[in-house]
């Protein structure tokens, strides 16, 4: 047989399956990582934060049932979302509403924020992500599933030193708080972000777990007012901003939009690519300029109660640009400090003392994250 024939029949060949046992096209959203993940270390294990984000492309709503991420290449099981879970996790774009049903609707777009822990067994291994849905529409449900983005988490190569001295300071933040710094996107330039994935909240209380001395609304006799802001590492200070000025009591504090949310602020360079960002800064206290080199532990401001705040506290930040609602949030550790206690029920903060560790003395943490409304000693 001629070569050109042979060719043109194996082709033939290939082709005629296709037309006999063709499959049914089931159009499936599309589902992306605008953000990679870093590993960060919190209580000793590997953790990691970042969103799926989601678009419904077809003319179809879709229910999705379950995700659920692998490690590859043997498939090892390292994260699900099911049942309840869909509930705190997945939002309709730009809102903290829960999807109706878990339904995206068509031309709808969601955002699925992922936190977890990584097995051991997945040390090093590249994850995949496979998603459910069905068409709850259609007379015959039937339940599609497809492999969605695939990562390789590294660990992050940001660790500071204390930005405050000493304690108690409680590392404020939690991942699934509804209107909380990790759950809120910025868009600038055309670009979505969240700045404040991995931000901190730091206030300080006494032993009883009050926030004041005396009078509680004078901003004054807040515990932690006019701490020393240190600089958590060598680098150079690439912007501050110092308009914002303070009421007097906390009941008399302005609202404030967005886009001055930060209050007087520092941003300090301390790599190529990497920007620590301190917030609500008391007037008149910022100890340095833009392009002043700085050295750790040197002491740039003190803590106030400027800008989108309830409470004097030091808000801390690391991002990739030198921008403090256009940067995308990144993950840090810290050097050391001491794990004291944690609140096991946060919404009597203020009210009642923190829940001691088992150690009188607390625990040494090194190169770690506090985990979530914990409280600290920095050395």
């Amino acid at each position: 047989m001629a070569p050109r024939i042979k060719r043109l029949c194996l082709e033939l060949f290939i082709l005629l399956p296709g037309i006999f046992f063709g499959q049914e096209y089931v159009q499936t959203p599309d589902v992306h990582i605008k953000h990679l993940p870093e590993i960060v270390t919190i209580n000793g294990k590997p953790t990691v934060y970042y969103e799926l984000h989601i678009a419904n492309f077809s003319d179809t709503p879709v229910k999705f049932t379950r995700l659920d991420v692998q490690g590859l290449p043997d498939s090892i099981p390292v994260f699900s979302v099911t049942g309840d879970e869909w509930q705190f996790r997945h939002k309709a774009a730009g809102t903290e509403k829960p999807l109706p049903d878990n339904v995206l609707p068509p031309g709808g777009a969601s955002v699925i924020f992922m936190e977890f822990t990584l097995p051991p067994a997945t040390k090093d291994k590249t994850l995949v992500h496979h998603l459910q849905f069905i068409h709850p529409e259609n007379a015959e449900i039937k339940t599609v599933s497809f492999a969605g983005p695939v990562l390789e988490p590294h660990k992050t190569t940001v660790v500071l030193g204390p930005p405050l001295r000493d304690g108690p300071w409680t590392a404020i933040y939690s991942p699934d708080w509804e209107r909380g710094h990790r759950r809120v996107f910025y868009t600038e330039g055309g670009k979505v972000r969240i700045p404040g994935r991995f931000a901190i909240d730091f206030m300080q209380t006494d032993s009883k777990g009050k926030l004041a001395k005396g009078d509680e609304d004078l901003v004054k006799n807040r515990y932690g007012y006019g701490a020393d802001i240190l600089a958590v590492a060598d680098g150079t200070v690439a912007s501050a901003r110092d308009d914002f000025m303070e009421s007097a009591t906390i009941s008399g504090h302005p609202r404030y939009p967005s886009g001055k949310a930060t209050g007087n602020y520092v941003s300090l360079k301390i790599s190529g690519d990497r920007y620590v960002f301190y917030e609500h800064l008391k007037p008149g206290s910022i100890r340095v300029r833009p392009g002043q080199k700085v050295k750790k532990g040197e002491v740039i401001a003190s803590l106030g109660f400027t800008g989108q705040s309830t409470d004097p506290h030091l808000h801390l930040h690391v991002a990739d640009s030198d921008s403090p609602l256009g940067a995308e949030g990144l993950p840090f550790l810290f050097e050391q400090f001491t794990l004291l206690g944690s609140y096991k029920d946060f919404s009597r903060f203020g009210e009642m003392p923190w829940t001691p560790v088992n150690r009188d003395s607390g625990q040494e943490k090194h190169r770690e994250r506090p985990a979530p409304n914990t409280v600290i000693r920095f050395h």
